[in-house]
């Protein structure tokens, strides 16, 4: 019988069995963590308010018969200012989302944990969430190894600094100069400017990211563009989108890829998954 204890981010959480429940966390010491509060739906003490999505929670769990059972839950921080304001809320949901379906299940990966607990932080407080939105999918793409070089043009090798305008498949992590450019509502439009700071982001650290600015009209292309990469990895759609259009109608992500709204794509048959040395 293995016992631990992490600091962890609550994603999920469903009832299991008669009186459990199910809950999925984005942990430091173990990645993406399922585990078994027994008991917890009839006790109004043992695991009260600890298990709210989003909430940072320090976990004690031990490990036996292939099962993982959650001993006790501490409640370390729970957002309370980023949860009365409903955009804010509905991007962290966005996020812890994404983690849940990209982040593998006990493999640690502690820097993808610290920037989830950033972005929760920074959402509770920066006056443009969108935008703290957007530079933590940007980090977590290229934490991820997902993130292509964007140095160069795929097809005739042309420099970044050789042309102002340039075209990018996030999912295929392909980057193509206009004059290779042909209709395809999969690319996004860019300039070089946002793709010089996407690359200076890769290089600084995780503290200095939120000092970016990108400009206001790149902001939903490039968004876009992420969840169509999201979409196109795990061959799912995102429920919290849906939300967010509700509740914020003029969001417009949806029509941000060139041409149209993003499109499934079967993957291609040599295509590997870049890693950011």
């Amino acid at each position: 019988m293995k016992r631990f204890e992490t600091d962890a981010i609550v994603l999920t959480t469903c009832d299991y069995g008669e009186s459990d429940r199910l809950v999925t966390f984005h942990s430091a010491a173990c990645g993406k963590l399922r585990g078994i509060a027994k008991g917890a739906r009839r006790s109004k003490k043992r695991f009260a308010n600890v298990f709210e999505p989003s909430s940072l929670v320090r976990v004690q769990c031990r490990e036996k018969n292939s099962f993982t059972w959650i001993e006790g839950c501490t409640l370390t921080q729970a957002y309370l200012p980023m949860r009365s304001d409903i955009e804010k809320w509905a991007y962290a949901a966005l996020f812890s989302e994404i983690v849940l379906g990209m982040v593998p299940e006990g493999e640690p990966l502690a820097a993808s944990f610290f920037l989830h607990k950033e972005t929760l932080q920074r959402l509770e407080r920066d006056k443009d969430p969108q935008h703290v939105l957007l530079l933590a999918l940007l980090r977590f793409q290229s934490l991820m190894g997902y993130m292509a070089a964007l140095d160069e043009c795929e097809i005739c090798r042309r420099a970044l600094k050789t042309s102002p305008k340039w075209f990018w498949h996030p999912a295929r992590g392909k980057l193509i100069c206009a004059d290779h450019f042909y209709p395809d509502r999969s690319y996004i439009a860019l300039d070089t400017g946002t793709l010089a700071l996407i690359q200076y982001m890769r290089t600084i650290p995780l503290e200095k990211t939120w000092r970016l600015r990108m400009r206001q009209e790149m902001k939903a292309p490039l968004l876009g563009g992420l969840l169509d990469w999201f979409r196109y990895q795990t061959r799912r759609e995102i429920q919290s989108v849906k939300v967010i259009e509700q509740i914020l109608p003029s969001w417009g992500i949806s029509s941000s890829i060139v041409g149209s709204a993003p499109v499934r794509h079967a993957p291609l048959q040599n295509e590997c998954r870049y890693r950011t040395l």
